[in-house]
């Protein structure tokens, strides 16, 4: 019943998991109305939206998802938005994040004088220490960016969620208004 009239080959079901054929922007517009419709306050729904974007933006990516919920949990944020706010790190903007990440980190360690963490991988061999000193670099970049990331996502969300709301009730005012002047046309029409 809703099958496909003719069945994709494994190339074009390749290409369209990749790109997908109406694009990124479907998806963006899905995700977006699905946090504005949630029910909550502003402020949960853009602290869970902050607090998976924020967390994306660490190395560890097994754990982002039950990093984020812990996050949202203790600042009592939307659990779904959060969910939904993890998607900014994906297969498509990991390698630009953890090349910035690194950038960063690698920055601010060298600013700090410890560019060489050779004191926490004595012992290590060579291969282990400098994966160690990866990773430590971008912990470091990702926390500090994390925190950037926190407030700008927070404030966006915030921002949109009120003003589409407001948008709304403008609307139904607007509807009940017009719904008042049908009707009260209607009842003069039934006098005469």
């Amino acid at each position: 019943m809703f099958r496909r009239r003719h069945s994709q080959s494994r190339w074009q079901k390749l290409q369209a998991f990749i790109w997908p054929r109406k694009g990124f922007s479907r998806v963006f517009n899905y995700l977006l109305q699905r946090i504005l419709r949630m029910p909550g306050s502003a402020y949960s729904l853009a602290a869970g939206v902050a607090c998976g974007a924020s967390v994306s933006f660490t190395p560890f990516i097994g754990f982002h998802l039950f990093l984020a919920l812990m996050l949202a949990y203790v600042i009592r944020a939307n659990m779904l938005a959060t969910l939904i706010g993890t998607a900014v790190g994906n297969p498509w903007t990991f390698p630009l994040i953890f090349v910035l990440i690194e950038r960063i980190g690698t920055s601010v360690l060298g600013y700090l004088g410890a560019e060489q963490i050779s004191g926490l991988t004595a012992g290590a061999g060579p291969v282990t220490g400098d994966v160690f000193s990866l990773i430590m670099r971008m912990a470091v970049g990702g926390a500090l960016l994390s925190v950037i990331i926190w407030p700008l996502f927070f404030g966006l969300t915030y921002w949109l969620v009120k003003s589409w709301r407001r948008h709304r009730q403008l609307r139904r005012e607007q509807a009940w208004v017009r719904r008042e002047r049908v009707m009260s046309a209607q009842d003069t029409r039934q006098e005469h």
